[in-house]
């Protein structure tokens, strides 16, 4: 008898559990509606220190990324990720050390032995064609970090005169690539394919037209975008890029300091000769909205998108608190004709650097949960978050709401205050059980705020998929139900979503 009756307390507390919702598991696959479409969501599968110093150490796995990816592939698309950003796959000035960004040889992707390696610092060429084969089985995307406005570690010198001066310097601008061999590739570059270095003038040059007229130099050697040799040279490559060695997409390092006109040529030539729908962001780091659209305009090509580093500075202010209501209107993701164009992140390579910037040390959850379940923008996680500041665990309930439930138009609602902030997605009328209630918070002080919101979703049931808030909330007959989420920086941020019956 007492057997019995225990079994019979377990099957109901089972029952109520399951009934109320109050017991999160992310990987209980039963309670996802079906996805019709797959929201995209891009990883950055590099960080700078990558597979240096302690991180070797701690992580010596990540000094052969590319043979890494690949193994990390089903889990990844397992949470929804939809692309991989990977780092400048070239062959740069310090040879294997180098982080990518030094370009020394566009065309050598770990194939031939150059500035002393054959290999790059994240693996061989066949290495990463394995990975992209690898990533592509299991539908997930590469795009590549194009650092196409300088290079570095010249093989030779030579003496060129200075514009408007009477001077000649002896200047390291020979290129002659003797590991490859003229695989690929026959150019061979000398001064008169750069415009100058260290903000000197090569004679006969001027400086390319960039966004900032007066700011074109950045470093190294500042490659003439007006030579119709460089032009053809890295637009073949990007065409190989695509077609030959399977990429998806680009980043574009340094786009503000690039001229305009050859981006927008350089993306049209390489969208039209390809079968892909090519995938294109520029870092363009500016934090005015205004300016960050001007920019766009500039460029004029409707597949370019941006870095929505305004929205990114809201981030910043928000480590310290802000005013929570100017979610509603800050960033490209948010100003009209440009919501699409917006790449939203939280942080990167640059903004998280040992030694250099401390990146978004607080409130961090609440950022991701912003772009992660935001109907316009592209998203991107940061594999230091995800994978070596210990963010995965909760990153991945985010990545899943995004790929479950963020689907149908995104509302804001009418009682937003300076420490609460809710966003409402509606769901798609042809899938049941999807859309979400978003709700962040900038509180401390562990107090559980109640806000009446319209879901857009009547007499449905909702759980806090975060687990942050315990029990179910059931929507009036118009939808309207009281969401809450917690005052606290480690747990502030809550994504209701249905309860699938």
């Amino acid at each position: 008898m007492k057997k019995s009756f225990l079994y019979q307390l377990i099957l109901i507390f089972v029952i109520n559990v399951t009934l109320v919702g109050c017991v999160f598991n992310p990987n209980m696959k039963d309670n996802f509606p079906p996805v019709s479409r797959n929201n995209e969501t891009i990883m950055q599968a590099f960080y700078w220190e990558m597979g240096t110093g302690e991180y070797l150490k701690n992580y010596p796995e990540e000094e052969n990324l590319w043979l890494l990816l690949a193994q990390k592939a089903p889990e990844l698309s397992e949470v929804g990720i939809t692309a991989l950003w990977l780092p400048p796959a070239n062959k740069g000035a310090a040879g294997g050390y180098d982080v990518g960004y030094g370009t020394y040889d566009l065309w050598d992707l770990g194939e031939f032995n150059q500035k002393g390696t054959t290999r790059t610092k994240y693996g061989t060429k066949k290495e990463l064609e394995s990975a992209i084969a690898a990533l592509h089985d299991k539908g997930i995307k590469v795009y590549y970090d194009a650092a196409l406005n300088h290079r570095m570690g010249a093989d030779a010198t030579e003496i060129v005169k200075l514009k408007g001066q009477d001077q000649t310097i002896s200047a390291w601008t020979v290129f002659n690539f003797p590991g490859r061999n003229n695989k690929y590739s026959e150019m061979k570059w000398n001064w008169q394919h750069f415009d100058g270095e260290n903000w000197n003038l090569f004679e006969g040059k001027t400086w390319d037209w960039t966004f900032y007229m007066d700011n074109d130099y950045l470093m190294g050697l500042d490659v003439d975008y007006e030579n119709p040799e460089v032009q053809k040279d890295v637009t073949d490559w990007g065409k190989w890029i695509i077609n030959e060695i399977g990429f998806d997409g680009f980043r574009l390092d340094a786009a503000k300091h690039i001229d305009y006109r050859f981006i927008n040529s350089w993306i049209d030539d390489i969208q039209n000769n390809s079968d892909k729908d090519v995938f294109f962001v520029g870092e363009a780091w500016i934090e005015d909205v205004s300016e960050l659209a001007r920019f766009l305009e500039r460029v004029d090509n409707e597949d370019l998108k941006v870095f929505d580093f305004p929205l990114r500075s809201f981030f910043v202010d928000m480590i310290d608190g802000a005013d929570l209501r100017n979610l509603e209107y800050v960033g490209l993701v948010n100003k009209f004709a440009y919501k699409d164009k917006a790449v939203t992140f939280v942080d990167n390579h640059d903004t998280n650097r040992d030694g250099e910037k401390d990146g978004i040390l607080r409130r961090k959850y609440q950022a991701y949960a912003y772009i992660l379940t935001r109907e316009h923008g592209t998203p991107v996680v940061f594999w230091k978050d995800y994978y070596i500041w210990g963010m995965k665990e909760e990153l991945d309930k985010l990545l899943l709401a995004r790929k479950y439930f963020a689907y149908g138009p995104g509302y804001e609602v009418d009682n937003n205050d300076e420490d609460v902030y809710s966003y409402v997605r509606a769901g798609l009328d042809e899938v049941e059980g999807d859309g979400l209630v978003l709700m962040i918070s900038d509180g401390e002080s562990g107090e559980i705020i109640s806000k009446r919101i319209n879901s857009r979703q009547p007499n449905t049931t909702f759980y806090d998929y975060t687990g942050h808030v315990q029990g179910n909330i059931i929507t009036d007959e118009r939808g309207y139900g009281d969401f809450k989420v917690k005052k606290s920086e480690n747990e502030g941020w809550s994504v209701w979503v249905p309860v699938i019956e």
